[in-house]
């Protein structure tokens, strides 16, 4: 299984709207991991991942040739691209089609488990604009506050 999404089909504008809140600026997608989380580079030369699970952006590397060298070492790997997960998904036998990526039924931020009961195959477009969504009304929510009257599907 490919540790990653291919991206040629996606448009950073379109992709990142939802996430404008968070990014403050435009920024260009240059990888995405199976999982929708994806890495940019902002306008001045940096590269960021940008976790829709978690609803964060980290700075990880100040150029794209310093992300390439870090991306092949094993540790960021597993952290960036969760390989680990990636090996237990295929196992289980869930495939990724063009234009997919893997989803949690039930967002962590909302109280879902990292387990393979919880992971669906979902529309990146669909996932990343809902996930941007939910995080925009989550971001002032303090961690470990009780979120009730849920309702996803």
């Amino acid at each position: 299984m490919r540790a990653n999404i291919p991206i040629n089909d996606f448009s950073s504008e379109d992709l990142l709207q939802d996430w404008m809140w968070l990014l403050g600026a435009p920024h260009e997608l240059m990888a995405m991991n199976n999982f929708a989380d994806m890495f940019l580079r902002a306008a001045d030369g940096s590269i960021g991942m940008m976790n829709v699970t978690w609803g964060t952006i980290d700075t990880l590397a100040p150029d794209t040739s310093v992300f390439e060298r870090m991306a092949r070492e094993r540790e960021n790997q597993e952290n960036w691209f969760l390989t680990d997960m990636l090996t237990k998904i295929e196992h289980a036998g869930l495939i990724l089609g063009n234009g997919q990526c893997f989803g949690f039924k039930v967002p962590l931020r909302l109280g879902g488990e990292m387990d393979l009961s919880n992971i669906e195959v979902s529309s990146v477009s669909v996932y990343v604009s809902i996930m941007g969504q939910i995080h925009r009304q989550l971001k002032d929510v303090p961690p470990g506050a009780k979120i009730t009257g849920v309702q996803i599907g």
